[in-house]
This record gives structure tokens, C-alpha cells and sequence, in this order.
């Protein structure tokens, strides 16, 4: 991994983590201001909306400014207003605001945070687009999928170890992540003139090619997030564990997909480096069988393995439908469509908990059963693409 892919592999990792250093910490937080559940849902919830809204705009200033200027943006904005939001939570724990006051800062600081966290996510992806072509374009998007993905699974478990600590340490490491990926996108990145130097062509969410890996996308992280909303409450009434057991059997379930993650995805930069749709569709094989096994199978230890080959879909998934995107985008269009890829994990991050949350009350196997339901039309879909339409340079899908 030269510099400039390793330093964009940090940016993306670092952007992640501190969006997901948040979740884990809100329920006991909100308790212990005297605040009302249905009020973390609202703080998070709008944040989400805000990265999904945000996120096509940074890609298109990323063609037009330059992609390196709108990550160290990104950056800035991350590191302030993190540190606001976690201000307003230290006034809040030692009474010095309340009530409305406290949760409309809350909601306004956090929002704050999901507006800057995708000018780094859409930017990154679209400079790897930059510096990519044709068969490469899949290994260098694994890599920002292996960023995304340890962000995703490290970001909970490093919150839960500040903790310790203190319930707002995780978002003091969260500040001094944010510092560190700003000194290193500045020393490492290496600056790049503007893509395109007059009005950028818009790019279209429904357009041939691109609407199929923007949905592709949807659903992988509907999965992903599916998993992290509810599996807890899956797998403590499947085993009736504890409540401590239950969060250690979480973490060792996503640390294995993690792992599978990232195994995947070596896997793809070194060796397969295939292209998105076969990529989508291997993935979506792991993804089926790992549902499958979730609902039929009531043993630890089939639960843990469930999770790898969770993990190994998603791995696959993830690369694939960021550069599936990308490739169905002229070079002008990288940003924009770098930003319809970074909504759709803040647009994902909008409805899942509520969707999920909902179908678990009316039957617990109900939100896996969907993840696979929408797998599968997603594969049947991606195999009656037509070859000119996936936009890709080389498809080896008949060595599947």
C-alpha cells in the first residue's frame, strides 16, 4: 500500500471510527442527564439525516475545490464539532443546562458532526477513483471498504474501553483521532487540481449502471446495520444471556466479521481483484448463507461462524458497490458519485433502527428474514444486468 492509499485508508478509518465512537455511549449518557430514550433516537437519527443530506454536496465541492482541501475540511469540522458536542454534554452532566436548552444543543452539535464526517468518507473515495483505473479501481476501493468496515466494528469496541474511563472519554479520543487524520492527510495527501474547472455534470442517482450499486450499497449496509441494532437482542433471547454475556458475545461476533472483513478484502486487492458485479454477487451468497444459518441455528458457536461469513459478504459487498459506482461515473463525475455512496450509509443509518426495531416487536426472525429477502432480489437483479450496462472494464462473473 503506497503512501497516498495508506493515507486515504487513515482518513476514511479515522472518519468512521469517530461517527461510530457516538452510538455506543448516547444510552447511558441520556440517563444519566434525566433525558428520555426516544431522545437518543432523535439526536442520532438527525445527525444521520445531516450525513446523508451533506454528503453528495461534498463530492461535488471535491471536484470542483479538490479533494484534498475538502478532506482537511472534513477533518476541522470533525475535531470542533465533536468537541462542542461533547461540551454541551459535560454541561449538561454537571446541570449547567437542561431541559429543551440541552437537547437542542445536543441535536445541533450532532448534526454538526454528521456534516462533516462525509466530506472525508466522499472525497477519499472519489480521490481513489482519481488514482485507479479499470481492473484496479475494485482492489483500490477494498481498500476504502476495509477503512469503512474496521471503523464500523473498532468503533464501538474502542468506545466501550474509554468508558472505563469515563462516559465521555470516546469522544475525547474521538477530537484527538480527528487532530491526527487532519496532520496526516496535510503531510501525506498529496494536493491535486480540481477535476473539472467550469460546472460539474450532475450526477444522477437513477442513471443506467450507477442506481443498480447505489442499491447494492443500500442494502449492504441495511444488513450491516441490522445486525448491530438488533443482533443484540436476537442472540440474548435466542441463548437468554445476561446482559453482560450478551455484549460479549456482540463484540466477539463483530470482531470475527471484522476480521472476515478484512480478510476479504486482502484477499481482493492481492489475488482475485475482481470486478463489482461478481463481487456483489459472490458477497450475497456469504450474506444469504449467514442469515440463513442466524435463523435456523440456535448454538454459540454457529452464531460466531454466522458472523464470519457475514463478515466475508460484507467484505465483497462493500468494495464492490463503491466500485461498481464509480466506474458508471465519468472522471468529472467521481465526487458526486463518491457522495451518492456516503448517503446511502447516512440514508441506511435513517431507517434501519427504525424498520428493524419495529419488525423484531412483531417477530424477532423478521428483520433477518428481510436482509435476506432484499439479498436475493438484489442478486436476481444483478445477474439480469446487462454486461455493457455494470460498465466495467473486464467481468469475469461466468468464473463464478
Amino acid at each position: 500500500m503506497n503512501r497516498i492509499r495508506g493515507s486515504i485508508f487513515f482518513s476514511v478509518f479515522a472518519a468512521m471510527l469517530g461517527l461510530m465512537l457516538i452510538a455506543p455511549i448516547m444510552p447511558p449518557l441520556i440517563r444519566e442527564l434525566g433525558m428520555k430514550e426516544s431522545h437518543s433516537g432523535l439526536i442520532i437519527s438527525l445527525g444521520s439525516i445531516m450525513m446523508a443530506v451533506m454528503a453528495p454536496v461534498w463530492g461535488r465541492w471535491s471536484d470542483i475545490r479538490g479533494r484534498k482541501p475538502i478532506i482537511l475540511i472534513g477533518f476541522i469540522g470533525m475535531s470542533v464539532s465533536c468537541a462542542l458536542f461533547a461540551l454541551a454534554l459535560y454541561g449538561g452532566l454537571n446541570a449547567w443546562i437542561g431541559g429543551g436548552l440541552l437537547l437542542t444543543l445536543l441535536i445541533v452539535t450532532r448534526s454538526l458532526i454528521g456534516m462533516f464526517i462525509p466530506a472525508v468518507l466522499s472525497s477519499a473515495q472519489a480521490y481513489m477513483g482519481d488514482v485507479t483505473e479499470g481492473e484496479e479501481r475494485g482492489s483500490g476501493m477494498a481498500i476504502i471498504s476495509a477503512a469503512n468496515g474496521l471503523g464500523l466494528v473498532f468503533g464501538p469496541a474502542i468506545a466501550g474501553a474509554f468508558t472505563l474511563i469515563g462516559l465521555l472519554w470516546p469522544l475525547y479520543f474521538g477530537i484527538f483521532i480527528a487532530i491526527a487524520a487532519f496532520i496526516i492527510a496535510l503531510l501525506l495527501i498529496p494536493s491535486a487540481k480540481p477535476i473539472i474547472q467550469v460546472k460539474p455534470p450532475k450526477v444522477n442517482p437513477f442513471q443506467r449502471g450507477l442506481r443498480m450499486y447505489l442499491a447494492a450499497g443500500l442494502v449492504t449496509m441495511m444488513g450491516i446495520m441490522t445486525l448491530q441494532v438488533v443482533g443484540g437482542f436476537y442472540f440474548q433471547d435466542q441463548l437468554a444471556l445476561s446482559s453482560a454475556a450478551t455484549a460479549q458475545m456482540v463484540s466477539f461476533g463483530l470482531m470475527f466479521s471484522g476480521a472476515a472483513m478484512l480478510i476479504m478484502q486482502v484477499i481482493q486487492m492481492k489475488w482475485l481483484k475482481w470486478q463489482p458485479r461478481p463481487m456483489i454477487l459472490l458477497g450475497s451468497l456469504f450474506l444469504i448463507a449467514s442469515m440463513i444459518l442466524f435463523l435456523v441455528f440456535n448454538v454459540l458457536s454457529m452464531y460466531y461462524f454466522s458472523f464470519f461469513l457475514f463478515g466475508m459478504g460484507s467484505g465483497l459487498m462493500m468494495p464492490g458497490f463503491m466500485a461498481g459506482a464509480s466506474l458508471a461515473v465519468s472522471k468529472e463525475q467521481q465526487g458526486g458519485a463518491a457522495g451518492l455512496v456516503a448517503a446511502i450509509q447516512g440514508i441506511s443509518a435513517v431507517i434501519t433502527p427504525l424498520l428493524t426495531t419495529t419488525l423484531y416487536q412483531v417477530d424477532k426472525h423478521v428483520p433477518f428474514m428481510l436482509v435476506a429477502v432484499l439479498v436475493v432480489l438484489l442478486a436476481i437483479m444483478m445477474m439480469g444486468m446487462r454486461k455493457n450496462e455494470s460498465n466495467t472494464v473486464m467481468d469475469p462473473i461466468h468464473s463464478l
